[in-house]
């Protein structure tokens, strides 16, 4: 293919992609090699590069290409460092992409963060990535202005990469075994970085309890991120947001689950200037980011039985009873990233009680790798 090596087969065991022998049979030009991708399956849509063996081979770096990282469901394609190679070719990721890529893999492959349920599910929830740690500026990720934008290729290929790997050795096919009824556009790229040097408080891995040397990848199913604009006044930004994370049409108020607040650099500051911290935040919005039983009750968007199952034990059924949107306080997943200009702010709901996010360190970057999960 291109004149140069054959392809490495993308897909996994259980997944109905043709073989990669079709793609092998003569030396194709660069465009047709695309095309064959496309017949073979392989993108979800969008172009891909051709993985050729002797640019997986170089993704790989001397890692064993058998190694099994984990099984992707829901159609139970088996992850190999190989496999998970040819994907971050394909997604054109570096090869010093893949050790995030791989981080990524085992953190939707922990049986917490509950991946057949997230691939299956009717919600527009997608896998968001969040990379922290000095690995961020190490690679030139982007935490900046247009951190969830385009512009920078490690953050566009570390989440097209992921992406492929659900779409080639999970089998997720919209209609078929991906039935989110709308998707959204995080399902081809979701990755964000972590702007430490404007955090006012310890990065976001180091709450989960890594150590600040080390290199984590977070994943989280999310919805896709609501912009909050508020005014730089401390009990003003938190009010707005608590607005924001607790509308009517929020799964979180009925489901549960965690919830993303990402701060842009001037509301972190401002926040931290008043003495706040991620901790006071989060138990602020516990209390103040809810909505009455009686509201959830007029618009009946799920049935009581419902609610009992997944609020918590001290919400009532009496209609002045309160609904936090989160079970607990830590389970607001505070973030700060973004340019420096701009009262802005972003909120993301999950998808629910049935997964939890999952932290992972980066393989050869720094020295825990023990966080909460």
């Amino acid at each position: 293919m291109g004149g140069a090596t054959a392809p490495v087969a993308a897909g996994g065991r259980g997944v109905t992609v043709p073989t990669a022998e079709r793609a092998t049979r003569r030396r194709e030009p660069a465009g047709r090699a695309i095309e064959v991708c496309y017949e073979l399956g392989w993108t979800d849509g969008l172009p891909v590069v051709p993985p050729e063996a002797s640019a997986v081979e170089a993704m790989l770096g001397g890692r064993d290409p058998l190694e099994v990282v984990g099984v992707v469901p829901p159609l139970g394609g088996v992850a190999t460092m190989e496999k998970l190679a040819a994907n971050a070719v394909m997604a054109g990721c570096l090869p010093e992409h893949l050790a995030i890529v791989v981080a990524a893999v085992r953190a939707v492959c922990a049986p917490e963060f509950n991946l057949a349920g997230l691939q299956a599910t009717t919600h527009v929830a997608a896998p968001l990535i969040i990379v922290s740690g000095p690995i961020v500026e190490r690679l030139g990720l982007n935490p900046g202005y247009g951190t969830l934008g385009p512009g920078n290729r490690g953050n566009a290929a570390i989440g097209r990469a992921l992406a492929l790997v659900l779409w080639n050795l999970g089998g997720a096919r919209p209609g078929l075994t991906d039935m989110s009824t709308f998707g959204q556009p995080g399902k081809y790229v979701f990755c964000m970085a972590e702007r430490q040097e404007i955090n006012p408080w310890p990065p976001h891995h180091v709450r989960r309890g890594f150590a600040p040397g080390d290199s984590v990848v977070t994943v989280m199913g999310c919805e896709a991120p609501k912009s909050i604009v508020a005014t730089n006044l401390d009990l003003a930004i938190l009010r707005t947001a608590a607005e924001m994370m607790a509308t009517l049409g929020s799964a979180n108020v009925h489901l549960m689950g965690e919830m993303l607040l990402v701060l842009g650099n001037q509301h972190a500051r401002t926040l931290a200037a008043a003495g706040w911290t991620p901790e006071s935040i989060q138990r602020h919005l516990f209390a103040t980011a809810r909505r009455r039983v009686a509201e959830l009750r007029e618009v009946r968007t799920y049935s009581e039985e419902v609610w009992r199952r997944n609020w918590p034990g001290f919400v009532t059924m009496d209609d002045s009873s309160t609904v936090p949107i989160v079970e607990r306080p830590e389970d607001i997943r505070i973030v700060v990233a973004g340019g420096d200009a701009g009262r802005f702010s972003l909120c993301a709901g999950g998808w629910g009680a049935g997964g939890r996010s999952v932290a992972v360190a980066v393989e050869g970057e720094g020295s825990s790798g023990n966080g909460d999960g």
